[in-house]
Order: structure tokens, then C-alpha cells, then sequence
């Protein structure tokens, strides 16, 4: 028979030594990791103040902002809340400060996710601003390659702006910083712009189906956008907003003077205004006149190319501000007419002519007056067929390359 083993008292005595001194050295090792991490992170601490400490010939600036480009963060995303209508079809033309060019009249339309009462109680001011965005800007090419956005683990986003100097258009040649300037070429095409409140009110328009839709708009006026700029938000303008005159300062080029001095219009160009404006070509901006209105003209039309004209819209390679010795003749588009003009040597401005814009079918793509002449093209297809009236769903604008012909009904146009 096996007889059991007792363990004695001084084995006992021996394992629950062994066990005290393994959990003693086992705290003594955890309290020596943690103060070694304590070390390491003390020690990046300390590495990474000497890296952020401004180098020699480096300045304090220069040092954070290399600081703050390691950990830029995660684009804010704006949400657009409508667009603008407005005469100016392309940036070339476009008056440079809107509210030398009070005639002109634009419209802002909220999108359907934008509810009505945002304009509640906005016509109690009298002027707004508009914050939207340069959304024609070129990318890719020279100055126009604005941003360049590189995302990876180590970096959640860095940004690389190279448009740094520009020359804007009055500075003889000079290159300021990008900020010094109202440029479209910044770090975030994001712009504002001062205009006059006219009306707010909701208009309605035949939609897919037949079904008649209703959007809310704001009338305004003097502003110097370009047709289809998305808009970002509205704030009204305040009396405290005006600077002081006796501590207003601004570089001298900004208000070089190149305007021309008179404006002068030929009878038939201004009766062609008129013809226009009668068949509706310049609706919704400039709806044609009720029976009632016995205008010979519509002096507002008028007024608001006048101002245009004057400001001298010319290229700085057409000779802008300065007089012509030549024949030349110049052109802009407002609505959908293309204005010819000359400039004599005594800068005096002659308006001869005013024509529909037919557009151009050999442009580039995409833009324009390529849009518009393809548009013309159908329209003059439809007429051959018996339709006199084609509603589109889309306006044409600068940049759109895709539904071209589609129609207001949700079908497209079909040339067989």
C-alpha cells in the first residue's frame, strides 16, 4: 500500500518565499518600465522643443508655421446655399469692384435645401455681402496651380500654395503678396463682394412634368460676379462696417485711374437694346417692359453698359486706360449680347454696335462661348423642324460640359 506524502512546514515555508520575491521583483520591473517611459517621453518632449526653436537666421514665425504645416487639419467643407445669375457670362468684362456698375442687376437663388425664412427680415438692411467662391479658376497651368493637397498617415493634410506674389492688373508690373490683393488666386478661392438689396422674393418656373416649382431669390444690384458663382452666405452690411476715412489707407495702385472719359452710344446700337429687351433676351435680369412703360429705351440696360464700358474692360494687351490710334474694336458679353466698342485717342468710348451672341462652335470646349454656340445650333435644327421655342433645363455657363441639351421636361434634345 502507497502511502501518501505530507509536505513539511519548511517547504511551505520556501514556495511562499519564492512567491513573495517573484511579485517583489516584479513590482520593482513595472515601476522601472513606467519610469523609463517617463524618460522617453520627457526626452521627445525636450527633442522636439530644439526642433520647433527658431534656427539661426530663422525667425519665431517661420518656426511655428512649420510647426502648425505637420499637423494641418481635415478641410472644413462648406455647404453651398445657391447661385448667382447675373449678366456677366465670362470673367473677361466683369466690372472689377461691383458697385461701380450700380445698374446691374443680379439674382441669388437658394437651392431647394435651403429653406425661405433664411432671407426672413433681410430686406431691412440695405446692402449684404456675398461670400462665394472663384469656382473658374484654371488648375494646373502656372499661378492656377493653386493647391496641392497630399494626405498620409504621418501628415493628416499638407498644403503647398504657389501663387505666393501676384501682379495685379493695376500695379505697372509689380508682384505683392496673394493677400495684399483681391486676387481669384489664393490659397482657398473663397471671395466677398458688396451688393445692393433690391428685392426679395420667390418666382415661380415650369419644371420637370409640367409641374410648376416656386424658388426663393434676392434681387440684387452693383454686384461683380460672374454668371453660376456658387454662393456660401449672406451677412447683412452694417453702418459700423464703414472705416473711417482719416484712417483708411490703401497702396497707391489701387486707385489708379484708368477710366475712360465718356461713353458715347450710336442710336441703332441703342435700338437694339431695346429689341432685344422686347423679345426677352434679357430676362430674368431685365424682363422685357409692360405696354405701360413708354421708355424709348431701357435706360437701365444702358446705364448699366455705360458703367461697364467705362471702366475700361479692355485687357492690359489691348491697351487698357490708355487711348487707341488705331480702328480697333473691342467686345464684351452682357446677358446674351455681345457689345462692340472703340476707344478714340481722346479715351472717349463709342459704343457702335449690340448684337446676340451666337456663340463660337470653334472654342474651346467648355467654355462659354463653345456652350452657346452648340445651343445655337440646336435651337436653329429645332426651328428647321418646326419648334420655335426650346426650354433647357440649364442656363449656359463658363465650365459646363455635361447636359447640354437637356431639357427642361427631363428628355434631351435629339438632332435625328
Amino acid at each position: 500500500m502507497e502511502q501518501t506524502r505530507i509536505p513539511s512546514k519548511s517547504s511551505d515555508l520556501i514556495l511562499l518565499g519564492a512567491t513573495v520575491f517573484a511579485y517583489l521583483t516584479y513590482l520593482k520591473n513595472s515601476e522601472l518600465k513606467t519610469h523609463l517611459k517617463k524618460l522617453r517621453k520627457q526626452n521627445k518632449e525636450f527633442r522636439q522643443q530644439q526642433q520647433s526653436a527658431p534656427k539661426e537666421g530663422e525667425s519665431a514665425c517661420t518656426s511655428i508655421t512649420s510647426k502648425l504645416d505637420e499637423t494641418y487639419p481635415e478641410d472644413y467643407v462648406m455647404r453651398e446655399i445657391g447661385v448667382i445669375t447675373s449678366p456677366y457670362p465670362q470673367r473677361a468684362g466683369t466690372p472689377r469692384q461691383g458697385l461701380l456698375a450700380m445698374n446691374s442687376r443680379s439674382i441669388l437663388t437658394l437651392h431647394d435645401g435651403i429653406s425661405k425664412e433664411c432671407f426672413d427680415d433681410l430686406e431691412q438692411y440695405s446692402h449684404v455681402y456675398i461670400i462665394f467662391q472663384f469656382h473658374l479658376n484654371p488648375i494646373g497651368k502656372g499661378k492656377d496651380k493653386n493647391i496641392i493637397r497630399q494626405k498620409g498617415k504621418q501628415k493628416k493634410s499638407s498644403v503647398q500654395f504657389t501663387a505666393s506674389k501676384i501682379k495685379p492688373p493695376r500695379a505697372n508690373g509689380k508682384k505683392v503678396g496673394v493677400f495684399a490683393t483681391r486676387s481669384p488666386h489664393r490659397p482657398n478661392n473663397i471671395g466677398i463682394s458688396i451688393a445692393k438689396i433690391e428685392e426679395v422674393t420667390t418666382v415661380s418656373f415650369v419644371g420637370e412634368n409640367k409641374k410648376v416649382k416656386k424658388k426663393t431669390v434676392l434681387k440684387l444690384k452693383g454686384l461683380d460676379l460672374v454668371d453660376g458663382t456658387p454662393v456660401y452666405d449672406v451677412k447683412p452690411y452694417l453702418p459700423w462696417d464703414v472705416v473711417p476715412t482719416n484712417e483708411l489707407r490703401a497702396p497707391s495702385w489701387v486707385g489708379q485711374d484708368d477710366e475712360l472719359s465718356k461713353v458715347e452710344w450710336k442710336e441703332e446700337a441703342k435700338e437694339s437694346v431695346q429689341t432685344y429687351q422686347k423679345r426677352g433676351i434679357l430676362a430674368p435680369l431685365y424682363p422685357a417692359k409692360k405696354k405701360k412703360d413708354n421708355h424709348k429705351y431701357d435706360e437701365e440696360v444702358i446705364k448699366a453698359i455705360t458703367e461697364i464700358v467705362a471702366q475700361d474692360p479692355r485687357s492690359q494687351h489691348e491697351g487698357r486706360g490708355n487711348a487707341t490710334l488705331d480702328s480697333s474694336t473691342f467686345e464684351i458679353t452682357f446677358c446674351q449680347l455681345r457689345v462692340n466698342f472703340s476707344v478714340g485717342i481722346d479715351k472717349v468710348a463709342y459704343i457702335k454696335k449690340v448684337l446676340l451672341d451666337e456663340g463660337d462652335v470653334t472654342a474651346q470646349p467648355g467654355s462659354y462661348q463653345h456652350s452657346l454656340g452648340m445651343r445655337r445650333k440646336a435651337e436653329a435644327h429645332a426651328l428647321k423642324r418646326g419648334i420655335k421655342n426650346l426650354l433647357w433645363k440649364f442656363p449656359v455657363r463658363e465650365g459646363v460640359l455635361s447636359d447640354l441639351y437637356l431639357l427642361r421636361d427631363g428628355t434631351t434634345y435629339d438632332f435625328e
